[in-house]
């Protein structure tokens, strides 16, 4: 598991020129209070690095040079440091302990992300660092900056996204900061009871009513008579009413009738809207087309289906790939 690193420096009370070499830096006190922290994506771990620095060998003497001798408290002091030094613990070390995210989601449908990272390190750190998605059409994008903050040594922490919504059908790709870990989630169909709307990306309003199952349905002829028609193989009619309505905020196309197939086990039904023998008592069939915004159309579609197919068996499946990516919703009776 890749590591993320931490580097906490602290502020001196004294400061001296970094590109000098450190000589007698125990005689000068440390002022830890205020820290400045920073992140490498490359390892997720702290290092706390209380750098003390001094003039030059030559000016480090009280009497202005020479190779005095230490003072027995000099003595002391580097004693009670080396002891320090040697006991000191382990920084914070960060590694991924997992993902926690659904195989598959529906496009529309509420997922949450959630990541856990465990504390290997010897001491309390924090990690901060972003979270990362991409699909296979696109490079991977930044996104809000993930924080797990006083996470003790040995201890785990769990962030959770908020609610995440799929706008269309891929494979989604997650990650934290640059780990070579990452999570994957495949995008489906929605999945509707009758009679549920789906709302495209683009604002469409897309709505399925459960279908009507019949052996026959009636017309009138040339003469004025009513009479039964049945479908042509045998087996019986299913009537499916579409509604839509352009909220877009511009003129856009509605799906046309033959856009909606009916399927059943593994087969599939193509939607008619001009029958040779128009049905009387159904309305209009649907008619797809130009749109103008705000403007809604209702109608009817037919299928033939098989005789022993019965309405919980049946789903009316409808996709579209638009120039931002596929969508597809599924109506069906649903528990």
């Amino acid at each position: 598991m890749l590591k993320f690193s931490i580097v906490i420096l602290g502020n001196l009370e004294r400061s001296y020129p970094i590109d000098k070499p450190y000589y007698n830096c125990l005689a000068i006190r440390c002022m830890p209070k205020r820290r400045k922290v920073l992140v490498g994506l490359g390892s997720i771990g702290a290092s706390a690095l209380a750098g003390c620095s001094s003039d030059s060998p030559e000016d480090s003497s009280p009497n202005g040079g020479g190779n005095s001798e230490p003072t027995t408290e000099e003595t002391t002091t580097a004693e009670r440091t080396t002891t320090e030094e040697t006991t000191t613990s382990e920084p914070a070390e960060f590694e991924i302990v997992g993902y926690e995210v659904p195989e598959t989601a529906e496009i529309g449908e509420n997922v949450t992300l959630s990541i856990t990272v465990r504390n290997t390190g010897g001491q309390e750190g924090s990690l901060s660092v972003p979270i990362y998605a991409r699909t296979p059409d696109s490079s991977w994008q930044e996104g809000a900056e993930w924080t797990f903050a006083n996470v003790g040594p040995g201890e785990t922490a769990t962030r959770e996204t908020d609610s995440i919504v799929f706008e269309y059908i891929t494979r989604y790709e997650f990650r934290l900061g640059q780990s070579s870990s990452t999570a994957v989630v495949q995008s489906v169909s929605a999945k509707l009871s009758w009679g549920e709307e789906y709302t495209t990306p683009a604002g469409y309003r897309i709505r399925i009513d459960e279908p009507t199952l019949q052996d026959t349905y009636e017309y009138e002829d040339y003469m004025g008579n009513i009479e039964d028609s049945e479908p042509e193989n045998g087996g019986q009619w299913a009537f499916v009413n579409v509604w839509v309505k352009n909220e877009t905020g511009q003129t856009n196309f509605s799906p046309l009738g033959s856009d909606f197939g009916m399927l059943y086990g593994n087969s599939q039904s193509d939607g008619e809207t001009i029958l040779i023998d128009d049905p009387i008592n159904k309305g209009e069939p649907f008619d797809g087309g130009e749109l103008q915004p705000g403007v809604e159309r209702n109608g009817w579609i037919a299928y033939q289906i098989p005789g022993d197919v019965d309405i919980s068996n049946l789903t009316v499946a409808w996709s579209q790939e638009t120039f931002d990516g596929q969508i597809g919703v599924n109506w069906t009776t649903t528990n």
